[in-house]
């Protein structure tokens, strides 16, 4: 009988040495996915100063965050920003064409605003499935139509963005409106090609714009640099201008 018990006991700490490493694993594991639904609900790590929203969380304690989840304005800005084309900004031709890389994928259809004699719109239709050039100029239409014969081409006035729209249904639109046009004429422009043509991605040339971005700062970079005159400077234009849209490699033309 005592040998019995020795043996009966040496077997349950063998098992309870085996369970223990098991019941810690599968404690882990429900933590860690726990976590994950958690994160999936809302951003609420403690070094997060702004909410996915945009709205500014400096300052804020757990319940004023909790409060700001389930506010309207959360959640109509969300409702926005999943809405919202990612507006690029390119300061010349260089930069310009260069988004094509980022910004185009191979079954899109893009359109170029003010196409000129057509080589960026050539370049869209070395990477996109469809590639729509317009621009008011009919003589650069023209022009465009000789050196490219196999593209689309429309001589179209780009003030208006109903007509632009019966095109066709555009994933990307391109707009060079003369790189130093007045903000005042651009920046309509844009958001009426965002209402009504529902893009993912604006590209737009225009090095007015491109400066007036690049001196804002927003607030949560106000806080981190100490103050509008603090050392940290503007922030840097790929946060300011938006991310790069869509990864894709770019075939230059020859």
């Amino acid at each position: 009988a005592a040998f019995a018990a020795q043996r009966l006991s040496m077997h349950g700490t063998a098992l309870a040495a085996a369970v223990a490493p098991a019941a810690l694993v599968a404690a882990v594991a429900v933590g860690y996915i726990l976590g994950k639904r958690g994160g999936r609900q809302r951003p609420r790590s403690a070094p997060t100063t702004q909410c996915a929203c945009g709205a500014s969380l400096h300052g804020f304690s757990d319940n004023a965050r909790e409060r700001h989840y389930a506010s309207a304005r959360h959640r109509r800005n969300i409702r926005l920003i999943a809405r919202c084309a990612k507006i690029v900004v390119a300061e010349n031709w260089g930069e310009y064409r260069n988004a094509i890389a980022h910004c185009v994928r191979e079954t899109d259809t893009v359109l170029e605003v003010g196409c000129g004699n057509g080589v960026t719109t050539s370049l869209l239709s070395q990477t996109a499935a469809r590639a729509v050039g317009v621009d008011l100029s009919a003589p650069l239409i023209d022009e465009a139509r000789r050196r490219f014969p196999s593209l689309e081409w429309h001589s179209m006035d780009a003030r208006r963005a109903g007509d632009l729209a019966k095109l066709a249904r555009f994933d990307a639109i391109f707009v060079d409106l003369n790189g130093s046009r007045e903000l005042e004429t651009l920046c309509p422009l844009i958001d009426a090609y965002e209402a009504t043509m529902r893009p993912s991605v604006i590209v737009v040339k225009s090095n007015k714009l491109k400066h007036l971005v690049s001196k804002c700062k927003s607030v949560e970079a106000l806080i981190r640099d100490g103050g509008p005159r603090g050392g940290g400077g503007p922030e840097p234009a790929s946060t300011a201008t938006g991310p790069a849209c869509r990864p894709r490699r770019y075939r230059r033309g020859s």
